[in-house]
């Protein structure tokens, strides 16, 4: 019964450990192509608000 479940909890450990990695892996490629995306100024211009109103007043 203990090696049974043993062997289950390892195997199901070994999954949320790919997907614990795989999720990792994944948000560093985002970052990564969120950086590069920002480097380019229209593509800036379209992400980050701020750059769209930087030099602009509110009140009129």
């Amino acid at each position: 019964m203990t090696s049974q479940y043993n062997e289950r909890f390892r195997r199901f450990s070994e999954r949320i450990e790919k997907g614990i990695l795989i999720g990792i892996v994944a948000c560093a490629i985002v970052l990564v192509a969120g950086e590069f995306l920002i480097q380019y100024a229209p593509v800036r211009v379209l992400l980050i608000e701020t750059e769209r109103l930087e030099g602009v007043l509110r009140i009129p």
